[in-house]
Order: C-alpha cells, then sequence, then structure tokens
C-alpha cells in the first residue's frame, strides 16, 4: 500500500501553495482523495504526472519544518487527522475500567 501525501507535501513538491493544490482539485486536474470526509490525500504518481504538465506560478512562502521541527508538523498533523478515534478510544478503556471496577 503507497502512502499517499498531504496537501502540503504536494504544495512542497510541485513549489506552489496550498490553496493552489485545492484549486487544482477544484479545476478537475488533480485527483483528491478525502479521508474522514474533509482530509484530502494524493496518490504520488498523479501528482509527478501533473508536474510535467501544468506549469505554475512559484509559492514565496513559508516553507515546510525540516529536521528537529519536522516532527513536531507530523505529530500536529496526526491528532488532527486522527482526534476522533483516539477520543473514541479513550472513551471506550474508561467505560471498560469502569465496567471492570463495579461489576
Amino acid at each position: 500500500m503507497e502512502k499517499l501525501w498531504t496537501t502540503s507535501e504536494v504544495a512542497q513538491f510541485l513549489g506552489v501553495a496550498e490553496v493552489d493544490v485545492e484549486e487544482l482539485v477544484r479545476q478537475g486536474k488533480l485527483t483528491g482523495y478525502k479521508l474522514g470526509g474533509r482530509f484530502l490525500r494524493f496518490r504520488p504518481d498523479q501528482v509527478e504526472a501533473l508536474k510535467g504538465q501544468v506549469a505554475f506560478r512559484p509559492y514565496v512562502g513559508k516553507p515546510l519544518a525540516r529536521g528537529a521541527g519536522a516532527w513536531r508538523h507530523r505529530a500536529q498533523e496526526f491528532l488532527y487527522f486522527y482526534d476522533f478515534y483516539l477520543v473514541s478510544a479513550g472513551f471506550l478503556a474508561a467505560l471498560v475500567i469502569y465496567l471492570i471496577a463495579a461489576g
């Protein structure tokens, strides 16, 4: 199973802003896959094929964190995507502990 790219990874690869990536999806030039109903992910091979076909205006902005700060960015993205599942798992664990202690 290949790893799907996030909007920020695609933007960095193409050298454009994240809003430009979302615009490419709206225009139908790039296929984005929704995860959890709101998170766009992209297949790397489709993004690489698009890079050779479309001319992009250069993006001048803050680059993604690299090195020591990269883990923090990834952790924030993980928590942002999986927050519902983490809260649900915590709730279920608390419920199981309560039922075991009560029984």
